[in-house]
């Protein structure tokens, strides 16, 4: 009797050890998700204000987060929201870039003086 009990006991044992891996190793991969779609918002609300410099951290940085998540596992459905996910930045990463373009370009453009923009005025109504 006390054989089955030691045989039961380290049964129970090894499938907790397992459960517990499991949910370790899920709920990792959930973070790392977690993380990515809280850095996807954190951009959302603040690549209007980025500066070249921040948008370069912040791309480096999303691409660090994002690698990290692609590492593990991830079901199609998780894959299917990373890749969501990823679009998302990346759209907002090309607004503030094209917003930063424009910025140099009107500055470029105040500096030429009257006679440039004059011309490229005429240049663009034509």
């Amino acid at each position: 009797m006390e054989r089955k009990s030691k045989i039961l006991l380290i049964a129970t044992a090894c499938v907790a050890i397992a459960l517990a891996i499991v949910l370790i190793v899920s709920n990792s991969t959930s973070s790392r998700i977690k993380k990515v779609e809280k850095f996807t918002a954190k951009v959302a609300q603040e690549y209007t204000s980025y500066s070249a410099s921040d948008l370069e951290k912040s791309q480096a940085k999303f691409d660090k987060i994002v690698s990290k998540a692609e590492k593990k596992e991830l079901t199609g459905d998780q894959e299917r929201y990373v890749n969501q996910l990823k679009m998302e930045c990346k759209g907002y990463f090309a607004h503030a870039k094209a917003k930063l373009i424009l910025k140099d370009f009107n500055e470029t453009l105040d500096e030429a003086g009257d006679d440039v923009k004059d011309a490229i005025e005429n240049l663009q109504n034509k």
